[in-house]
């Protein structure tokens, strides 16, 4: 790592220094909530000694925390611990996640309420938006992790913008399911769809490889439950789902869950590999999945923004996904004819200058995202053909709305949920929603303007990318652009068979 050392912003003579007593550069925010979307939070870490990059690195994947002081805002919180996370988002880019303890050392203390700070680097995702959009839309159709943009500061020395990502954790439980009990487990990768609810037999040790324990307090009985789950997923027959499996797990909960999956292209969740993503047992015995890691949604590109060293900026990476045009329906009032922003054109090139918790909760620092990637990269799926009414599985903008349909051994939960005529077309009714409401310009278009407003001044800032024409062009110009991926999943799913609404039967005259 000699390399980056000496590209380290706190080492750089150039670099952006940011004092948390300046009102002009913090705005004091003490109004909004700290996954508020519409401001950037300004999160300030100060180490006692200058070697804290050095410090983290040698313990990163450990449980050791490195203390530091947090402010918020320019107002000191208190004492923190802090860890780099993540796995390939460590290992890959210079600029890392940071997980942050705000209970380490005070358990009473909280920052609206939370305990736990996941700020993740976007990895691969030179629009930096793929996150915070994904739980916009997500939110709105099944409880899903909050998510805003922050700037980190650490030592004095602007470090880059952030997707601050809500923990899963017992905060998130209460909030959504009113209560902090019941058993959580995180679905590590693994691409031979095994942890995908598959039943692979009574043993449990079958199982504790699969599904990474949150809950301390959890016993074997909770095992057992989870186990029954995936064995009546696999032999329930199927006219007598209806019945059974409801009283297992929240099915219309579940049906969202797979329907704002599918539309989104969560290229590492339940679709694409049958992991990455949380299982959540609550008090009554009922099963709910969570999406979790969504920087690689949207068709996400592969490639990303070059890092910038000292003396400019790294030019925009490769592509990835499938390709498309522009996007339906209106532009936004500021975004011209074409949904660029002013100044910005067809390319997007700009024109002139411009651990552990004290109460048995394992999610310390394991949350949020982009960790566990233990050096895997994701392959596009299989094609295939599916039979009447069911599809294969594709890939990309082109997945289809019945993909994973004919899976029972790798994706049971998609073929139990389809396999029931009612439960189908809530899921097909759904599905059409997210495709022609959410994945509309008119609809995602003033979003993805509203945070590039928010952000695009400190993208640029950013020591670690910099590039405002990469930025723009993976927002409005090239087809690998959220506006072009989107339009083209939009059109795909819109004009497929299954998504077309039914045509009123005729009377006979």
């Amino acid at each position: 790592r000699g390399g980056e050392e000496m590209t380290r912003p706190e080492t750089r003579e150039d670099a952006l220094r940011i004092d948390p007593d300046d009102l002009d550069a913090v705005p004091r925010l003490e109004d909004t909530g700290l996954y508020d979307r519409d401001v950037l939070h300004t999160i300030f870490l100060q180490f006692p000694e200058d070697d804290w990059h050095q410090e983290m690195v040698a313990f990163h994947g450990t449980d050791v925390e490195v203390p530091a002081t947090l402010l918020l805002d320019g107002r000191e919180v208190g004492e923190v611990g802090v860890s780099y996370r993540g796995n390939t988002s460590f290992d890959m880019p210079a600029k890392k996640s940071f997980g942050i303890s705000i209970d380490a050392y005070d358990d009473d203390l909280r920052i609206d309420g939370h305990r736990t700070l996941n700020l993740l680097n976007a990895n691969g995702d030179t629009s930096m938006m793929r996150e915070v959009l994904f739980s916009n839309i997500a939110g709105e159709y099944v409880p899903a992790p909050k998510a805003n943009f922050v700037r980190v500061v650490v030592n004095g020395v602007y470090v880059g913008v952030y997707a601050n990502v809500e923990q899963i954790n017992k905060d998130f439980t209460k909030h959504h399911h009113g209560t902090r009990k019941g058993v959580r487990w995180k679905v590590p990768p693994d691409f031979s769809g095994g942890g995908a609810l598959a039943y692979h037999g009574s043993d449990r040790d079958d199982y504790t490889g699969r599904y990474e324990l949150k809950t301390d307090s959890a016993g074997p009985e909770d095992w057992d439950a989870l186990i029954e789950l995936c064995r009546v997923l696999r032999e329930t027959p199927d006219q007598e789902l209806e019945d059974t499996l409801p009283d297992h797990l929240d099915v219309s909960e579940v049906i969202r869950f797979l329907a704002v999956d599918n539309a989104l292209l969560d290229s590492d969740g339940y679709y694409s590999r049958g992991s990455d993503y949380y299982v959540y047992m609550d008090p009554e015995g009922i099963f709910h999945l969570v999406h979790y890691d969504n920087n690689e949604t949207f068709g996400r590109s592969r490639g990303g923004g070059g890092r910038r060293g000292p003396g400019g900026g790294g030019g925009p990476g490769g592509g990835g996904g499938p390709g498309g045009g522009g996007g339906p329906g209106g532009p936004p009032a500021d975004s011209g004819a074409d949904g660029p922003p002013p100044g910005v054109d067809r390319g997007g090139t700009p024109r002139g200058p411009g651990g552990f918790d004290r109460g048995g909760d394992r999610d310390r620092g394991a949350g949020g995202g982009q960790d566990a990637r233990r050096g895997e990269r994701r392959g596009r799926g299989r094609g295939g053909r599916g039979g009447p009414g069911r599809g294969g599985q594709g890939g990309g903008a082109t997945q289809p709305p019945l993909a994973f349909a004919d899976e029972l051994e790798t994706r049971p939960v998609i073929a139990r949920i389809l396999a029931v005529p009612a439960w189908r077309a809530e899921y097909l009714e759904i599905l059409r929603e997210v495709a022609e409401v959410q994945l509309a310009w008119k609809t995602l278009g003033p979003r993805i303007d509203a945070y590039r407003e928010l952000i695009e001044a400190d993208v640029v800032r950013d020591p670690f990318l910099g590039d405002r024409t990469a930025f723009l062009r993976s927002l409005y110009g090239d087809d690998q652009s959220l506006k072009s991926l989107a339009a083209e999943r939009r059109r795909f799913l819109l004009a497929h068979d299954d998504l077309k609404p039914a045509e009123p039967t005729k009377e006979r005259e």
